[in-house]
């Protein structure tokens, strides 16, 4: 079992929603609340499972918990991409973009750290 407050990536995640928790009180958002549901949803998934998994006591299911949050950062990295798109140059987009490329790179080490290795014997089976 994990403390998920020590791990450096949960710590990134919920700076991460920190900084794009006062985007849901801009105009376009208010307009359309479908894509900041989405958008506010997933990014606060990243660090809720990564302290769901962490809580569990056992990597193999710590390393689920991991691939959904990193299955989240590549959700928000879709959903900025595309408000980039709708809305160019209003939101801090690069920032957050660049945020998320370390989140997923701290996620895919934490998770070759947990995952459970694979034994030679069970390939050649």
């Amino acid at each position: 079992m994990y403390d998920f407050t020590s791990l450096r990536v949960w710590q990134a995640a919920q700076a991460l929603y920190l900084l794009v928790h006062p985007w849901q009180h801009h105009p376009y958002f208010i307009r359309n609340r479908f894509m900041k549901d989405q958008l506010f949803r997933a990014v606060l998934s990243i660090q809720l499972n990564l302290a769901e998994g962490a809580g569990r006591g056992r990597n193999k299911e710590f390393a689920f918990y991991i691939r959904i949050a990193r299955g989240s950062v590549d959700e928000v990295r879709s959903l900025v991409l595309l408000l980039e798109r709708l809305e160019p140059g209003i939101f801090e987009t690069e920032k957050i973009l660049a945020e998320l490329a370390i989140i997923r790179k701290s996620i895919n080490s934490l998770h070759s750290k947990v995952q459970p290795s694979k034994s030679k014997d069970s390939k050649t089976s």
